[in-house]
């Protein structure tokens, strides 16, 4: 009984932080701010990156201290499809937070006609950006 007890509450507890995840990955929504670029456009940009990258490091962290658990192997698939997720969503993030960290600095700098040889290239990528 003892043993049967143990496994439940085991299973129950990395069952609840499953459905936590999902819960956070369907309900989790960027904190946006208006940005107003240099010509007077409004631009949404991500706002509280700490926050937004913390929270997906501790949501890794969560799901590699499932792993140690002996009650972990029923939930692998589920488990290992979350590490794949945030895995991504974290190389993602940083990637985007550098490029809007440069496009932030570069727009000011390029709307100001410096370096008119690269303006048009400039302005390409700060289309996509936007």
């Amino acid at each position: 009984m003892k043993e049967l007890n143990s496994r439940a509450q085991g299973e129950v507890t990395i069952r609840e932080a499953l459905n936590e995840l999902d819960l956070w990955g369907a309900r989790e929504r960027f904190s946006l701010t208006e940005h107003e670029d240099t010509h007077g456009n409004k631009v949404m940009l991500i706002k509280d990156w700490r926050e937004v990258l913390n929270k997906v490091g501790d949501n890794q962290c969560l799901i590699q201290s499932l792993k140690d658990s002996p009650y972990y192997k029923n939930f692998a698939d589920r488990s290992s499809i979350w590490e794949t997720r945030l895995s991504t969503l974290d190389l993602c993030l940083q990637q985007l937070n550098l490029i809007q960290r440069k496009w932030v600095y570069l727009e000011p700098i390029f709307s100001r006609g410096a370096l008119p040889s690269e303006e048009s290239r400039f302005q390409a990528v700060s289309n996509d950006f936007r």
